[in-house]
């Protein structure tokens, strides 16, 4: 017998140790995810700003295993204009926060359904238009981001 899978809600990225890369597969397995787990962050990036749409839209990293030449290479996804959500797992230093936009960071112990609710709560699927956001030096110029207005102009104000 054939089970029918019905189409995604939220495509999410995940970069974590095996250990926390199991406990994101038991929270968002039980929903309707599509889970990608990226054991390099080469593969991350470059499923996020290079691979054909549909892209991820929530990317979970585990900064408590993460190294600082990984962290150098992840801001490349803001670099390349990937507007999407990022959820930090573990201690994330507000410098880091503010310099990738993590919206969300969950700290141990992990409680059930706490990452599918911060998902829930960001707020991704509002995203209905696209919305044009120059870049300057960081990025291609015309980078459209699929972002709510609120956002774009907090950025905006902050540049």
């Amino acid at each position: 017998m054939y089970r029918v899978m019905a189409t995604p809600t939220v495509r999410v990225m995940v970069y974590a140790s095996s250990l926390r890369a199991k406990w994101v597969q038991s929270e968002l397995g039980r929903g309707n995810a599509l889970i990608q787990f990226g054991g390099r962050i080469e593969h991350v990036v470059a499923a996020l700003v290079e691979a054909p749409s549909p892209r991820p839209q929530v990317l979970v990293v585990d900064f408590d295993a993460i190294a600082v030449v990984d962290i150098l290479q992840l801001h490349a996804v803001r670099d390349h204009g990937w507007c999407g959500r990022i959820i930090g797992l573990g201690v994330v230093p507000n410098a880091l926060r503010r310099s990738l936009g993590i919206e969300r960071v969950l700290n141990t112990p992990f409680v059930r359904d706490s990452l599918s609710d911060a998902i829930a709560e960001i707020g991704f699927e509002a995203q209905t238009s696209m919305i044009p956001v120059m870049h300057g030096d960081a990025g291609p110029a015309n980078t459209l981001c699929a972002q709510p207005a609120e956002v774009v102009v907090a950025r905006a104000r902050t540049r």
